[in-house]
């Protein structure tokens, strides 16, 4: 008898943790959404600096998530800031590209909520010493021609510049 009461109290805590999980969800769920759109916003005006309002093109395109039109406070068309989504060495990293008005790269931006590339090593591609290598770029990126990979980090680096070249062509379409 003593096993079945052990299994009783040991399900009641099961089944009281599993509510108390569920309703922290609950709670936390629109928090949660919140702060990933301000974290794509933050991106969006890293990869477009001076914009400051965008608006969504409403479209579907191969290997695009979203397009959006950066706007000045006056208006005017500022570019277009292109997302997509690629393949690294640890897993989905989301590229984010800004292109002004000229074809121009104006920023770009590496990461994402799944970003799970090698700690010190793939995780360089976030960093300025190798986004800031895009700035400037009026031509689809390409590895070893206008943009070098990284020593150690070949297939993350691979990757967003793949990511990078998917991203400028597309807004370059918009240009036109």
């Amino acid at each position: 008898m003593k096993k079945k009461q052990d299994w009783l109290i040991l399900g009641a805590i099961a089944v009281i943790a599993a509510l108390l999980l569920a309703g922290t969800n609950l709670i936390t769920k629109d928090r949660i959404a919140e702060q990933a759109l301000l974290a794509q916003h933050a991106s969006r005006l890293v990869a477009l600096p001076g914009a400051t309002g965008f608006e969504e093109v409403a479209e579907e395109a191969e290997g695009i998530d979203s397009c959006y039109l950066g706007k000045a406070a006056d208006g005017s068309v500022l570019g277009y800031v292109t997302q997509t989504t690629v393949k690294g060495y640890g897993g989905e990293i989301e590229v984010m590209v800004g292109v002004d008005a000229n074809g121009v790269i104006t920023g770009l931006t590496a990461g994402g909520s799944n970003f799970a590339e090698t700690a010190g090593v793939g995780t360089r591609v976030q960093e300025e010493a190798f986004t800031g290598t895009f700035i400037g770029i009026s031509a689809t990126p390409v590895a070893g021609d206008n943009v070098e990979t990284l020593s150690g980090a070949t297939i993350s680096s691979k990757a967003v510049i793949g990511g990078a070249a998917t991203a400028y062509d597309h807004a370059v379409s918009h240009l036109e």
